[in-house]
């Protein structure tokens, strides 16, 4: 048996079972870039051709298994918007009813894009749930405000709101943000400039307006409380104001909910947003090194990244789940993330497979009595 021809044949049957409305071929060209991607670990259009060819999934030569990727990702039929919409549906029911928090970011892509992306936190990584490509030198107005309510919506349909937190750092923190997240009710948690000014509740009434930088001055320092942001558009909300004393500066901290050490402990998770993005660039899937300029390819090129993406964190929960995880890391500390933890987990499970049995456990979605189900267990 070939291990990587069953696996492609299993995947390949189970991305036509997932997305009914897509044009057949669209589908099976996803499904190849989304293997390829995940075999040659880059979503540079070459080197998945590459993986894909050495493990004999395709005998078509190279640069024409390179020529078929470049076609789709340059296909203005392939509706990046409906195919993520019905995996969302798919995979997002295994948090419904869960405390769940989105991480909203933003990454450069080169020079001349920003990625604008709202992630599911898990674990040490942040899973993509939205995202949208803009202008890197374009300005946050009224209508890029109106993009994050559409992020939000994408995944609000499929979440119960009063369990989301979204957190977001000092470039997208703001009143409008706060009214979005209340408008579909969300909580918040938001990192602000220590310019802003604001007034303390103490006792029963309010200090004078001050400077956030003038609550918590030096390291060491910390003030947890409630406090009226903001003159122009003035929100009553939590603070959570730390200095650590290894931090070069301190964290103004807003949320709807209690101020405290738990807010600092959950804003302190975004940074593995960071740890995300890097695995998407030189880390990890080297997605600059594709050379994409045009917006609408780019995005059809992340479509199949960020399939990717959830296959190998299903893969990497997976090895840790079954006690594998000491197999491909160091005990003492743990040394690589899981997007790479579950890519070596697949190529082990191709080397050893001796049935199709085998391979159809490490696909990202599993067959039950009301249909197709994904789930994360670490």
């Amino acid at each position: 048996m070939n291990a990587s021809i069953t696996l492609w044949e299993k995947w390949q049957e189970q991305v036509k079972d997932l997305w009914p409305g897509v044009h057949g071929h669209q589908k099976k060209t996803l499904a190849l870039c989304v293997l390829g991607i995940i075999l040659s670990q880059s979503a540079v259009l070459q080197r998945m051709a590459e993986g894909i060819a050495l493990h004999g999934i395709s005998e078509a030569k190279m640069p024409s298994i390179e020529r078929r990727f470049a076609r789709f990702v340059g296909n203005p039929r392939v509706q990046v918007s409906e195919i993520w919409k019905q995996f969302l549906s798919q995979v997002l029911v295994y948090w419904k009813g869960k405390p769940v928090r989105l991480i909203l970011d933003c990454t450069p892509f080169g020079d001349q894009a920003s990625i604008v992306y709202l992630g599911l936190l898990v674990q040490s990584r942040v899973l993509p749930v939205a995202w949208r490509i803009m202008p890197l030198q374009e300005e946050w107005d009224q209508g890029q405000w109106e993009l994050i309510g559409e992020l939000l919506d994408a995944v609000s349909l499929h979440l119960e709101p009063t369990d989301c937190t979204v957190i977001a750092d000092r470039g997208l923190a703001g009143f409008p943000l706060v009214k979005l997240c209340r408008d579909r009710q969300f909580h918040y948690l938001l990192r602000v400039c220590k310019e802003h000014t604001c007034r303390r509740k103490m006792g029963q009434g309010w200090t004078w307006w001050c400077a956030l930088q003038h609550i918590v001055r030096a390291k060491g320092q910390q003030w947890y409380g409630r406090v009226l942001l903001w003159q122009d558009k003035t929100l009553e909300t939590y603070l959570s104001a730390i200095w650590d004393e290894h931090a070069r500066e301190a964290w103004f901290l807003i949320s709807d909910q209690p101020a405290g050490k738990r807010r600092i402990q959950e804003y302190a998770w975004r940074m593995r947003v960071e740890a995300t993005f890097q695995d998407s660039k030189s880390r990890g899937w080297d997605l600059e090194a594709s050379l994409i300029t045009d917006f609408e390819r780019l995005n059809r090129l992340l479509l199949a990244l960020f399939l990717a993406m959830w296959w190998v964190t299903h893969l990497a929960a997976a090895c840790i789940h079954h006690g594998h995880r000491d197999r491909f890391d160091r005990h003492d500390r743990r040394d690589k993330g899981i997007f790479r933890l579950g890519r070596l987990w697949l190529l082990d499970i191709l080397r050893r497979a001796r049935t199709a049995a085998a391979l159809i456990r490490c696909l990202p979605f599993q067959k039950g009595p009301t249909g197709w189900r994904f789930a994360l267990r670490f």
